[in-house]
């Protein structure tokens, strides 16, 4: 029953994928203008060299495959950050500088705040955080990026926040983080929801604690998006 279970659930994120079933017009835009587009990006290429540079360059240098975001999700995260292209990000963790240069790559003229990234543990990481420049603020920890992150924002600005790993002893601050994102406007990306407690137990969270807006997950990574003007639904899909 546990395979069929899984079938059944694999077909009808499929389905939704193809906006099958989904009657909001802003689920169906989102879905298939956005998480589903087909259409390939100049980044996409870049993205993929950063992405193989430091899985090879860690594996021969320091003798460890790097757990960083594939290229499917950092594409995701490029196209959501495209459509909304806000003016600045946070991000808890920062997969190797890679899924940081998947949201910059939309304007040159963002910045993102990360938290939770530590100069010096990784060299091929340390070059592509380093490219960027001033666009890329470090923090010690959630609670001083959230208020760097919220003090750099403009008047009426779409918050975008991105879990990517959250360190230990850190969760009080991802949970507050949490409950301080489902009360504002914009968009929230938790990864690793299949993989880690912390971000299983914050992506539970934030479903609890939602009032409006939509959710859409394959079950590994979760897009949220906060509007008020959204009823409160959510959305099994695959992501490509």
């Amino acid at each position: 029953m546990g395979n069929l279970k899984k079938i059944g659930s694999a077909l009808s994120r499929y389905k939704a994928s193809k906006g099958f079933g989904v009657h909001s017009p802003f689920a169906y835009s989102f879905i298939t203008d956005v998480l589903d587009e087909k259409y390939g990006y100049y980044s996409y290429e870049a993205l993929q060299q950063l992405r193989s540079t430091v899985v090879e360059r860690t594996r021969r240098e320091q003798g460890y495959r790097p757990h960083v975001i594939s290229l499917t999700e950092a594409a995701v995260l490029f196209r959501v950050a495209n459509r909304y292209n806000p003016s600045v990000f946070m991000s808890v963790g920062a997969s190797y500088g890679v899924a940081a240069a998947s949201m910059l790559m939309v304007s040159h003229r963002s910045r993102i705040v990360v938290s939770g990234y530590v100069p010096g543990d990784n060299v091929a990481a340390d070059e592509i955080i380093a490219s960027y420049g001033d666009r890329i603020i470090p923090t010690s920890g959630i609670s001083e990026a959230f208020a760097a992150y919220e003090a750099m924002l403009g008047d009426g600005d779409y918050h975008f926040v991105v879990i990517n790993n959250v360190a230990p002893g850190e969760m009080p601050e991802a949970a507050s983080l949490i409950g301080s994102m489902v009360l504002r406007q914009g968009v929230l990306v938790i990864r690793g929801i299949d993989k880690s407690r912390t971000a299983s137990q914050l992506w539970e969270q934030c479903r609890d604690a939602m009032g409006y807006g939509m959710t859409f997950t394959n079950g590994k990574m979760a897009v949220v998006v906060l509007n008020s003007k959204l009823p409160r639904q959510d959305f099994g899909i695959w992501l490509q």
